[in-house]
């Protein structure tokens, strides 16, 4: 077994095509994500000390479990989901989705959180349920199929 060289993890850094929910049903969305840690966005401060305990909820529980039904939580949870989308996305930026005058669905948020704890495999549930029962027409998704 060899050791992995510098210039391999240089490639992972530049993340990895990925097809996300569309928009639309009838238009894929291609990006290019990357996997940090949830762990080194806390350290690093990405994640500000208030979203705390959200982001450990998330990282122990998933998507569904973080939820909840309190507003103050939810509202922190998302909050997480889109911190995570900033620090995942190489290409388009997050700040180049939102120039262009668009938000990120709440199935894209899901699948790039999944993409970021597990790889592309997480995404294989929203492709196959892509004929309009992964989410309604603003993308919105039981939270379940991200984990």
């Amino acid at each position: 077994m060899a050791v992995t060289t510098i210039e391999e993890l240089r490639k992972y850094a530049d993340g990895s095509e990925v097809e996300l929910p569309g928009f639309t049903p009838e238009q894929p969305f291609i990006v290019r994500l990357r996997r940090p840690s949830l762990v080194e966005l806390i350290v690093e401060g990405e994640i500000p000390n208030p979203l705390l305990g959200s982001a450990a909820k998330l990282f122990q529980d998933g998507v569904s479990q973080s939820l909840g039904y309190d507003g103050e939580q939810f509202r922190q949870t998302a909050e997480v989901l889109m911190q995570v989308a900033k620090a995942c996305l190489v290409a388009p930026t997050f700040e180049e989705i939102k120039a262009a005058g668009l938000s990120l669905t709440d199935l894209q948020l899901y699948s790039i959180y999944g993409f970021m704890q597990t790889g592309v495999n997480a995404l294989a549930n929203f492709r196959t349920g892509q004929g309009g029962k992964s989410g309604d027409s603003h993308g919105r998704a039981v939270p379940k199929a991200a984990e």
